[in-house]
């Protein structure tokens, strides 16, 4: 369907890019060889549109994906199609208006996409703040379990816990307070299993010989 929505389009949000690491020297970027560009547009996940205006961007790229979501049968409920807008300037901020044939679509100040919180502000506190309530809960009491090795524990807390907090990561813009956050709760996590073994270790020299 996005394929038919945005074929021949040209809208979106360029982006230029190398692979050639260095990717923060801006110099590099200017050069004309070794130089990728990309047309960020859509993400078929959840069916995100990105653009860099309001009225004539955005509105073009959902009107063609309103369009050919009725060519494929399909509906598109606004109850959760939202528009969130990043602007330069808050002070003269004007909220968007983004139409759905008569209805406008409502205009938020942040939304939750696939586990990450978007603001307007482009703020990434409340995205960490949520990400390290969200996987300690699930695994809290695992580590107490004592039919678990301590090798087995920190595989779980890699493949489970970390790449949930660290998801989308690398489209953070990180300071010196999120780093702590972040560390304090790594730390958090690693005390909490060494506890458990050392809990595990003093019952064990405690136990009656069989």
């Amino acid at each position: 369907m996005l394929l038919v929505a945005f074929q021949d389009c040209v809208t979106g949000v360029p982006v230029q890019f190398r692979t050639d690491r260095s990717i923060f020297n801006l110099r590099r970027l200017q050069a004309h060889t070794k130089t990728f560009a990309a047309l960020v547009r859509d993400y078929a996940d959840d069916g995100a549109l990105t653009a860099h205006t309001q009225a004539t961007h955005a509105q073009h790229l959902f009107s063609r994906f309103c369009d050919a979501a009725v060519r494929f049968g399909l509906t598109i409920s606004l109850k959760k199609t939202e528009v969130l807008l990043q602007p330069v300037d808050h002070l003269t901020l004007t909220p968007p208006v983004v139409m759905a044939g008569e209805t406008a679509l409502p205009v938020v100040q942040r939304f939750c996409y696939l586990g990450s919180v978007l603001s307007s502000d482009a703020n990434i506190d409340e995205d960490i703040s949520s990400r390290i309530a969200m996987p300690a809960t699930p695994l809290a009491g695992s580590w107490d379990d004592r039919g678990i090795h301590l090798d087995t524990k920190v595989a779980v807390y890699k493949a489970a816990i970390l790449t949930s907090l660290l998801f989308g990561s690398e489209t953070w813009v990180l300071y010196r307070r999120h780093v702590r956050k972040l560390e304090q709760f790594h730390m958090h996590c690693l005390r909490q299993i060494a506890r458990s073994m050392a809990r595990q270790a003093a019952q064990h020299r405690g136990a009656p010989d069989l």
